[in-house]
């Protein structure tokens, strides 16, 4: 049974608070999933802002998940020490995790957020910055979700929009950690064979299944 801390009902093990009165983490990552899976599908619709910085992702972090969470859109706190589910991997501490996401959107800005790379370089630079992020994890919950849609709008800003229709959300998780904990090579492979023509790609947003959940504290 997971511990509880100030984001979970006391007593439940480790279930998220939440706005619809689920009690069992299953269910809660069920919503979670329902959610952010329309509300990316309509946000892949909608013009590409020019600065895509914190505060971007932190609208996305609460518009896929504000059905759902009462918290969406903050960041987590000094004393919010998380690790990936089912692994070893500890994300930054919270005492020093602020840095390395201020760090990771001023690279983002100075490159004007890769944009006018060719795909080689464009899905390394890409591998790299989201391997950082992934470090920070900066929410509590819901990292997976905002930080793919978020990188979804920077990639196809970039003209190098990729297909989630052949991405797995497991694989995906695997290789963010092995690029936060390694060498961001893999996932910029992952990447870099998913990369379409944006003349030929309709919107197509990422299907957070319930066979693929992303693990709680994820």
């Amino acid at each position: 049974m997971a511990p509880d801390d100030r984001y979970t009902i006391p007593g439940s093990g480790g279930v998220l608070r939440n706005k619809l009165g689920l009690t069992t983490r299953s269910s809660v990552d069920r919503a979670m999933n329902r959610a952010a899976t329309v509300r990316w599908a309509v946000l892949m619709l909608e013009p590409i802002p020019d600065v895509l910085d914190l505060t971007y992702l932190c609208s996305i972090h609460s518009r896929l998940l504000s059905p759902v969470l009462d918290w969406a859109g903050e960041l987590r706190k000094e004393g919010d020490e998380v690790g990936a589910g089912g692994t070893s991997v500890v994300y930054a501490l919270s005492r020093f995790y602020r840095k390395g996401v201020d760090e990771v959107f001023e690279l983002l800005a100075s490159e004007d957020y890769l944009r006018g790379l060719d795909p080689d370089v464009f899905v390394s630079r890409l591998a790299e910055r989201w391997g950082y992020l992934t470090m920070t994890h900066p929410f509590r919950d819901g990292n997976t979700r905002s930080q793919s849609a978020y990188f979804d709008r920077l990639a196809s800003r970039a003209g190098h929009p990729i297909d989630w229709q052949q991405i797995d959300v497991a694989a995906l998780r695997m290789l963010r950690l092995g690029a936060m904990t390694g060498s961001a090579q893999p996932l910029a492979t992952y990447l870099r064979e998913r990369l379409v023509d944006p003349s030929a790609l309709a919107p197509s947003s990422l299907s957070f299944s319930d066979a693929l959940n992303p693990p709680l504290n994820e």
